[in-house]
């Protein structure tokens, strides 16, 4: 019987990490589209998870996961961004600009995904 639920805790660990990989390659399509159409440059590497939690969703439970990236308007200062998913999709995505405005974008997916209307 223990047996069992260590192969059950592997499984529910390799789904968890393997959901996690996606989600970041997921936002990391997101942030570089935001940031083409907000003409500033995209800093690759910089894309970190911030925060995950569990909420309730229309099917069950569903993990919110917070991530935040990096941009750069003039090639050497950094800016900071953000992006929330709810479980695949994204809730919202945001930049703090320089000049003291910031982008919200409710509606941020990468090109051809159809998670959100346009």
């Amino acid at each position: 019987m223990t047996g069992l639920f260590v192969i059950l805790a592997l499984v529910l660990a390799v789904l968890y990490f393997n959901d996690a990989w996606r989600s970041l390659e997921r936002v990391r399509k997101v942030a570089r589209d935001v940031c083409a159409r907000a003409g500033v440059q995209f800093l690759d590497s910089s894309v970190i998870q911030s925060g995950v939690r569990i909420e309730r969703g229309g099917a069950g439970l569903v993990l919110v996961r917070r991530y935040r990236f990096e941009f750069a308007t003039d090639g050497s200062t950094r800016h900071v961004g953000e992006i929330t998913l709810r479980g695949r999709r994204v809730q919202v995505a945001s930049m703090d600009l320089p000049e003291g405005g910031r982008i919200l974008d409710a509606e941020a997916s990468a090109p051809g995904s159809g998670d959100l209307p346009r």
